[in-house]
């Protein structure tokens, strides 16, 4: 299978975003890469390698592997230091990665999709309850939103697994990308 190397396509940004639209498109693509992370198992190697097929500066990997460690009572997000040219970047390189387990994604949206389907609770899957289980434990260790209760988490983890389904397509780079510009409406 040939992977195809995706560009900016046709989603230019015109107007620079002000910083609480920065914010909250930095913290929207925190929660994407949260949920990637809690599904495909990211090393350095695998970052550092998109990032090289990508032609992306690797200190952003750099930063990201940050991200992939921090603690939210002992480090700051990285992500909130990133300007919008390194959004961008970060945005091909999670669309890169899971266009590459585009796979496994759609098994687990299947999945979720059965066991919603037959009112019963995904974590009873292997691949749900793992994946789930992961979201909860990061958002609370590594994320500093609004409390949400365990409810909320399984939930707001379900809907960026479907999202990680589109965003792990052809063009998921531009689908992503205009997602994060819905912040500056």
């Amino acid at each position: 299978m040939s992977q195809s190397v995706p560009t900016w396509g046709d989603t230019p940004l015109t107007n620079p975003p002000s910083p609480q639209q920065l914010y909250q498109m930095q913290t929207h693509l925190d929660l994407v890469l949260l949920a990637t992370e809690c599904l495909i198992p990211i090393d350095a190697d695998m970052l550092l390698q998109a990032a090289l097929d990508l032609d992306i500066k690797t200190t952003l990997v750099e930063n990201v592997q940050l991200w992939s460690n921090r603690d939210k009572t002992t480090v700051n997000n990285p992500i909130n230091s990133f300007n919008v040219e390194q959004l961008r970047s970060l945005i091909l390189i999670i669309c890169y990665i899971s266009q590459q387990h585009q796979e496994l994604i759609r098994r687990a949206v299947t999945l979720l999709e059965q066991m919603t389907a037959q009112n019963k609770d995904p974590a009873q899957t292997t691949l749900l309850g793992n994946y789930l289980e992961n979201f909860k434990e990061f958002y609370s260790t590594r994320t500093d939103p609004l409390p949400l209760s365990p409810n909320q988490k399984v939930q707001l983890a379900s809907k960026l697994l479907i999202d990680l389904l589109f965003y792990s397509g052809d063009n998921g780079y531009d689908r992503l990308w205009l997602t994060l510009l819905d912040y500056k409406s």
